[in-house]
């Protein structure tokens, strides 16, 4: 994974050394969730790391700006917004906030999540298991489609720090499972300043035209991140399909 600056103070500190401080605050976060168990913080535990990381001033954190509050603020004014989940909850606030301020959003992806599940009676710790497939930065594009309109905005950037974590559960019934999810390790960072920096995904010696399966392939990545990172890139007018190898697109960078 090509290495990117961060955001924020601390940004242009070797990568080794944004792991140690990133490191830090996840201890820091569980000494304070041990102190009352699992899930009693009002703020989950990936968001509240990643916005102790980004700007660890805690005065230009949840800053009101307008009719919103944002995550967190620089001095010179830009936004830093984190989204764990969907990107349909930002819809009002990019409406808000492009007209006047440069926008990052952080949206974190796990390429390893570990869970441990604790039992509410003994208060014993079980086992941990790997859950779910390993993420990474193409994770993205599955949120992107949401506020597709927002993407040519030359001040709305992108940030995805690739983490791992540990998922806290308690057992019993899932559908009231308290949980959280806490990150320990930052493994790299992707950072996309605009639309045109997503053609960095392409692999180097991949043979165009190409199709979602040759992508796949040559990148590394499931099937279906290629095809929403596609599907996306010819919506947005870097790819052009240029034709069909049997039931699939033919895809090549646009001319511009």
């Amino acid at each position: 994974m090509r290495e990117q600056p961060g955001w924020g103070p601390g940004a242009a500190l070797p990568f080794a050394e944004r792991q140690e401080r990133f490191r830090f605050l996840c201890e820091d976060y569980e000494l304070l969730e041990r102190a009352g168990g699992v899930g009693v913080m009002g703020e989950k535990g990936v968001h509240a790391v990643l916005k102790r990381f980004y700007q660890p001033d805690v005065e230009s954190q949840e800053i009101r700006v307008g009719r919103f509050v944002a995550d967190a603020v620089t001095g010179d004014g830009a936004i830093l917004e984190i989204q764990t989940g969907a990107f349909a909850p930002l819809r009002r606030k990019l409406a808000a906030f492009l007209d006047r301020y440069e926008v990052t959003v952080v949206h974190p992806a796990y390429a390893a999540r570990w869970v441990r599940s604790v039992d509410p009676e003994t208060g014993e710790l079980l086992p941990r298991r790997r859950c779910g497939r390993p993420e990474s930065p193409w994770k993205l594009f599955y949120a992107l489609p949401a506020i597709r309109e927002y993407l040519d905005r030359p001040n709305l950037h992108f940030l995805v720090p690739v983490l791992e974590v540990r998922e806290w559960r308690v057992k019993g019934d899932r559908r009231r499972s308290r949980r959280d999810r806490v990150p320990c390790g930052l493994l790299g960072e992707r950072y996309f300043g605009g639309p045109a920096d997503f053609l960095s995904l392409l692999p180097e010696g991949l043979a165009e035209p190409f199709t979602s399966a040759q992508l796949s392939e040559a990148a590394a990545v499931p099937r279906g991140d290629a095809q929403i990172y596609l599907y996306l890139m010819h919506q947005l007018g870097l790819l052009d399909r240029v034709g069909r190898q049997g039931n699939a697109y033919l895809y090549a960078r646009a001319e511009r």
